[in-house]
């Protein structure tokens, strides 16, 4: 299942991320090609275990200080990343959000979804729940809710590097 959510500044479009046929519904809805990877969001750290294992405590305790909170950290991909989510990258996007609808969907999945923002590719992504709907109609589980206060979507930065992606 596909699901549109308010996140801190856009409505987002996510579904879980072992479900190939779902991630590639997404972009098939969006428009976009497959080589872009997607972010995952929780609400809860512990659903990112699996794709921090391999890092150090120092690289854990980084992470930990823009978390929870809206910033992205793109971190080196280990086996749990599938390649549908990573895309060309041997990195994934990861990011603890605060948004009440993301930690409800998260804590009723009890997982990570996939997080893009809910439009056309190169189109502005949607502010409310009913562009959704005129987006992508009935292909989406719509979860009400109102956008956080942010402006724009998520700073994203690299933990290894420390260079910024998107600002």
């Amino acid at each position: 299942m596909i699901y549109a959510y308010p996140t801190e500044g856009v409505w987002g479009l996510g579904c879980l991320p072992d479900s190939e046929k779902d991630v590639k519904k997404i972009f098939f809805l969006k428009q976009r090609t497959l080589d872009k990877g997607l972010i995952l969001v929780s609400g809860h750290f512990c659903h990112f275990d699996p794709y921090l294992s391999h890092l150090s405590i120092d690289l854990i305790k980084k992470i930990k200080s823009k978390w929870p909170g809206a910033h992205t950290w793109l971190v080196p991909a280990n086996y749990n990343v599938p390649s549908w989510i990573k895309g060309d990258s041997d990195f994934v996007a990861l990011r603890q959000s605060i948004h009440p609808s993301i930690i409800e969907l998260s804590e009723k999945l009890n997982s990570v979804i996939t997080s893009t923002s809910a439009n056309i590719s190169s189109e502005p992504p949607a502010k409310n729940a009913d562009e959704v709907r005129n987006l992508f109609g009935d292909e989406v589980s719509i979860l009400e809710g109102e956008l956080g206060g942010a402006d724009k979507p998520t700073p994203i930065q690299n933990l290894i590097t420390d260079e910024w992606i998107r600002k």
